[in-house]
């Protein structure tokens, strides 16, 4: 398997792992869909990069 397709199924996985995370990042950003400027959901979005980075082993 290529590097680029290793990257995008380790993603994946990841994304996976954190679905609690990423389910309350989209419920987020969905209610501020018609009011969304920098910051509204700070809060969920961290919660989401870290449960990711902690998931790769990885941070970026």
């Amino acid at each position: 398997m290529s590097k680029p397709r290793r990257t995008v199924a380790a993603f994946s996985a990841s994304i996976a792992t954190c679905a609690s995370t990423a389910t309350a990042y989209g419920a987020c950003i969905s209610a501020t869909m018609n009011d969304v400027h920098k910051g509204v959901c700070e809060k969920e979005f961290l919660a989401f990069k870290e449960c990711v980075q902690a998931s790769m082993k990885r941070k970026w």
